[in-house]
């Protein structure tokens, strides 16, 4: 039995994991240790500065929402991107096929469950989405948020009559 050792990186951090194989011809790139203890990755590293993105417009979304990805595809998964919504900015019901994580860089967001209280997330606060959790979003100043996840990302309206693709 071969211990096959690979590592992966997400927001900066990395996670090493060990899987017993038998019979796996697979070649692994580890990460090198310097010797002070640092490990050096193996492939590029990836650096995008806010004042550097490139925004695009949304166009799930209602007029006047951006983003701009970082890294992956969102349509595929294993993805980042960052989002930009205007001042006093409303997104209807909605929600999304799979989890992701919300991390707000500037301003803050209010999501809004029905039955639920709303919770507003500030500068610096993180989140998840849940798979299937319906909620709008309403905004008070400019926001600008990162959005992560693993699988693909979608955008699907509790009312047709409310996604922007439909117009």
């Amino acid at each position: 039995m071969k211990i096959i050792t690979f590592c992966f990186a997400t927001f900066g951090l990395i996670a090493f994991h060990q899987l017993a194989a038998q019979d796996v011809d697979l070649v692994v790139m580890k990460p090198r240790l310097k010797p002070d203890g640092i490990f050096i990755a193996n492939s590029a590293m990836v650096v995008k500065n806010i004042e550097e993105l490139e925004w695009h417009p949304k166009k799930a979304l209602p007029a006047g929402a951006f983003s701009s990805v970082v890294i992956g595809d969102p349509a595929k998964g294993h993805y980042a991107f960052y989002g930009k919504f205007p001042a006093r900015y409303t997104v209807p019901a909605h929600w999304h096929s799979f989890d992701c994580t919300v991390l707000i860089v500037k301003g803050e967001m209010t999501v809004k469950r029905e039955g639920l209280k709303d919770v507003t997330i500030y500068q610096g606060g993180f989140f998840t989405l849940p798979a299937k959790m319906i909620y709008s979003v309403l905004t008070r100043d400019e926001c600008i948020f990162l959005v992560q996840g693993e699988d693909p990302f979608d955008i699907i309206y509790f009312r047709t009559s409310d996604d922007p693709r439909n117009k």
